[in-house]
Formats: structure tokens, sequence, C-alpha cells
């Protein structure tokens, strides 16, 4: 799961298009204030985020919330609710939910520190996987370092744009809080409803339930 509320400038008028066979309104857009990240924003023609976004032009200052996922490195944001605002406004809130994966960098500051996060989607009936580079400052670099691969988290932040070696620009996730969910481990419980008669909330349903999301990407 990736979800994401921003506040977003559009560079373009929205367009019709084909997106792995369904046909979506998209339109390219970026983040309010110094960053300015692209963000390419969609929603299905049918849709209720459709009827407002149709008539907005480049230019126009939106807050936009959805479902955040990356696409050949852009993010990229399926719009569920969109609101009109100004150049003076600025919201950037990211929460994913994955697996932890391979080791932490440290940075050569000794600052901060940046690891890959597995989240999981379906595009036409099959998984597909985005790997998000979360940065942690302070306790959150040492919850990024000392836990365990494969730990099942929930980290909320900012998107960030960075630049590698090569000079290419590169989305990362500057964490502000993260969870780790680890079974049997860190104060919790392998069934969060333990002694009760509920179902589904057991470890497994939060790990194994990807086959199960309802979004047909």
């Amino acid at each position: 799961m990736s979800t994401a509320t921003l506040v977003v400038a559009l560079a373009a008028p929205p367009v019709d298009t084909l997106v792995h066979g369904k046909q979506v309104l998209e339109v390219t857009a970026a983040t309010n204030g110094a960053d300015n990240i692209p963000v390419l924003l969609r929603c299905g023609v049918d849709s209720n985020a459709a009827q407002g976004l149709k008539p907005k032009q480049a230019g126009d200052h939106l807050i936009i919330a959805g479902d955040l996922f990356l696409e050949d490195g852009q993010a990229v944001v399926y719009l569920r609710t969109l609101c009109d605002t100004n150049d003076q406004a600025y919201v950037n809130e990211i929460t994913v939910v994955g697996r932890l994966a391979n080791e932490p960098r440290v940075a050569e500051s000794n600052k901060s520190a940046a690891r890959s996060l597995a989240v999981n989607r379906r595009v036409k009936g099959e998984d597909v996987t985005d790997w998000y580079t979360i940065r942690g400052y302070g306790y959150m670099m040492d919850r990024l370092v000392n836990a365990s691969k494969g730990s099942l988290a929930m980290v909320s932040g900012s998107l960030d744009q960075r630049t590698n070696r090569e000079g290419k620009p590169y989305i990362e996730l500057k964490g502000r809080n993260i969870r780790i969910y680890e079974k049997g481990k860190g104060g919790g419980k392998s069934n969060m409803a333990g002694n009760t008669k509920a179902v589904g909330y057991d470890h497994d349903s939060f790990v194994n339930g990807a086959s199960d999301m309802p979004f047909q990407w």
C-alpha cells in the first residue's frame, strides 16, 4: 500500500489516454514549493475525480490525494480526491507499507541511512513490485539500520528528489516516522485480535494479502 497527499501545480491540461488497457485521464504536474518534484496524475475517465480534473488548465494548483506507485522511476498518483488551492499552499505527505530489503546504506556523514522497501501491487492480474528508497535521520535512521531484512514496515514522510552519481534524478521517501511489524517481536502479537472471535487480524493476513487487493491497476 502506498498513498500520497500533495499540493501540485499542473504542467498542462489533462488528456485522455490508454494505460494498461484502460482509458484514463492523465496530466503531468509538479509539487509546490522549492522541490518541484515531477508527478503524473491519473484517474479513470468515468470517475468523480475525472469530472473535477477535466476542466483544469496548466498552472492550476490542486490538493490531491490517491494511491501512489512508481513507473519507470517517476511518481504516479491515481487520484481519489482533489480540491482547488493556490501557489502558497504546500502539502507533501506519503505513507507506504512494504517489506524492507537488502542492507542499509549509511551516508558518509553518518547522519542518515537509506534502505529499499518493496511494495506490491497488481497490474492486469499480475504482481508488480515498486522499490522505494527510504531515507531516515536520527531515531528513524537507527530503526532502518537495525530492522531485520524482510520486516514489514509502515513509513510516513515526504517525497524527495535526489541525484545519483551519473547525474540522473531519482525519487526518495524522506522518512518522518516508521513502524516495524515483526511476528512475535517489537512488543506486538502475531494476532492483534487475540482472545476475540475476530478474523483477518493475524500476522499472515497482513503479509499474504497482495493477491486479494481490489485494485486492478
